[in-house]
C-alpha cells in the first residue's frame, strides 16, 4: 500500500509509478494498492488497486480492530476495475506500507495534514505492518506553543518505520537533533536514482502516452509555479519571465511552457498570452501525466523550471537547468551536481532578477560543460540507491 502520492502533481505520480516499478522488478507477483484521496483515475489504465483513503477513511480504518476481517480479499493479476477496494477490511491485511510524500512533516503545514501523515504511521504500527519512508523533505518543527504537543506524538510514532530516507541534510538533522531515531537514512531524490523504468510494470495495454510533437533544436522549456505568480509575488515574478524572454529570443530559442501541476495551467496560460508578443512563445495547452511530461522533456537542451520534480527530471536526463524555487532541496541537489549557481530562492527579497539573466546567459553559452558535469557527478549518486531497502524485506 502506497501513501502520500497524488496524481494533480506529476512529480508526486512519478514516485507513486516508480515505487511500483521498483516492488514489480523484485516481486513480480505482488499487489499494489495506491490509497489516494478521493480522486477520480481510469483504473482500466493502470496494473494497480485504488484504495480510497481520505482523512475521514483514515480515521476508521485507525479505530477498526486488526482482526475483523480474517479473510483474505483476491483480486484476479492485473485486474484493471476503476471501484475502489474498502479500506477497513484491506488494510489491515497489507504486507508492506510506503509512503512517497513530498514534504508533509513540517511547521510549515497545516496541523491536520501533519496528523494524517503520521496517522498512516500508526495504522502500520496497529496492524504491524512493516513500513519505508522514502526520500522526502522533512522540517523544520519550530511549531507554536498551542501546536507543540505534536513533538510527542512524533517522537512515539517516528522509530516505527523500518528505514525513513532523508532527502536533504537539513531534515537528518531536524529528525536527528528532535528525535534520535536509529532508522535514519540519507538519500538521494527517488528520481534521480531511477533511469529503466519500465511501463508495463505500472500500466495495462490500454495505455498509450501522447507526446506533444515540437521541431528538433533550440527548444527550451519553462515549468512555473503558480505559488510565485501569486499576488504577493506577481509583479517581481512577472519582470523575471518578462527578462527571461527576452534573452531566450535574443538566443534564437523557442520556448514552450509546460504545466507540471494542475494547479498551474491559469498561471501558464496567463504567461502565455502576456508575453504572446515575444513571438516565440508556445503553450502546451494539455496536462502530460508523469510519463508523457519525462518524455517531453528530453526534448528539450535546457529546462526553467519552478518545480522541484522538474528539475530532478531534466538532471536524471542530463539536461542542464535553471532552477526558480524555493527550499533546502533545491540547494542541496545544485550542489550534489556542481550547478549551484543557476538556483535562485525566487521567494527571498535578496533574490535579483538581473542575477537570473546574467546565470542563464551563461547556461546558454556553454550548455555542455554543464551537461558533462552533471553526467559525471550522476556516476558516483547511481551507485547506490534507496531502493535497495526492498531487497531487505524477507518475503
Amino acid at each position: 500500500m502506497i501513501v502520500g502520492a497524488n496524481f494533480e502533481n506529476k512529480g508526486s505520480q512519478a514516485k507513486l509509478f516508480v515505487v511500483i516499478d521498483e516492488l514489480r522488478k523484485r516481486f513480480s507477483d505482488c499487489e499494489v494498492y495506491y490509497a489516494h484521496n478521493d480522486e477520480q483515475l481510469d483504473g482500466a489504465l493502470y496494473r494497480f488497486g485504488k484504495i480510497s483513503f481520505t482523512k475521514k477513511e483514515q480515521s476508521q480504518v485507525l479505530r477498526s480492530n486488526p482482526l475483523s476481517g480474517l479473510t483474505k480479499m483476491f483480486r484476479k493479476k492485473d485486474d484493471t476495475t476503476s471501484a475502489d477496494i474498502d479500506a477497513s477490511s484491506l488494510v489491515p491485511q497489507m504486507d508492506l506500507m510506503i509512503d512517497v510524500s513530498e514534504h508533509s512533516l513540517s511547521a510549515d503545514n497545516s496541523m491536520a495534514d501533519i496528523e494524517y501523515y503520521l496517522n498512516n504511521i500508526k495504522i502500520a504500527k496497529k496492524n504491524k505492518i512493516p513500513m519505508i519512508i522514502m526520500p522526502q523533505s522533512f522540517g523544520p518543527f519550530e511549531f507554536s506553543v498551542d501546536n507543540m504537543y505534536i513533538l510527542g506524538d512524533m517522537k512515539d510514532i517516528l522509530f516505527y518505520p523500518k528505514a525513513i530516507f532523508t532527502r536533504e541534510q537539513f531534515g537528518y538533522d531536524e529528525l536527528m537533533g528532535y528525535f534520535g531515531l536509529d532508522n535514519l537514512r540519507p538519500a538521494t531524490d527517488m528520481l534521480l536514482i531511477d533511469d529503466s523504468f519500465e511501463m508495463t510494470n505500472v500500466f495495462s495495454r490500454f495505455y498509450r502516452p501522447e507526446v506533444p510533437e515540437i521541431p528538433e533544436g533550440n527548444n527550451v522549456a519553462i515549468i512555473p509555479n503558480a505559488l510565485c505568480l501569486s499576488k504577493k509575488y506577481n509583479d517581481n515574478t512577472l519582470d523575471m519571465y518578462n527578462k527571461i524572454f527576452e534573452a531566450l529570443k535574443i538566443a534564437g530559442k523557442n520556448v514552450y511552457i509546460v504545466c507540471q501541476a494542475s494547479s498551474d495551467m491559469e498561471s501558464c496560460k496567463e504567461l502565455a498570452e502576456d508575453f504572446s508578443p515575444y513571438g516565440n512563445i508556445h503553450l502546451i495547452e494539455r496536462e502530460l501525466d508523469s510519463v508523457e511530461l519525462n518524455m517531453f522533456l528530453k526534448k528539450f537542451e535546457l529546462i526553467i523550471s519552478s518545480h522541484f520534480a522538474t528539475c530532478v527530471e531534466a538532471y536524471r536526463n542530463y539536461i542542464p537547468a535553471l532552477l526558480l524555487g524555493h527550499g533546502e532541496k533545491y540547494k542541496d541537489i545544485t550542489e550534489l551536481l556542481g550547478q549551484e549557481d543557476f538556483y535562485f530562492d525566487i521567494l527571498s527579497e535578496e533574490c535579483n532578477n538581473y542575477d537570473i539573466v546574467d546565470a542563464l546567459n551563461v547556461l546558454l553559452k556553454d550548455l555542455d560543460l554543464s551537461k558533462t558535469r552533471i553526467q559525471t557527478r550522476m556516476i558516483n549518486i547511481r551507485t547506490k540507491s534507496c531502493f535497495e531497502v526492498f531487497d531487505e524485506l524477507k518475503w
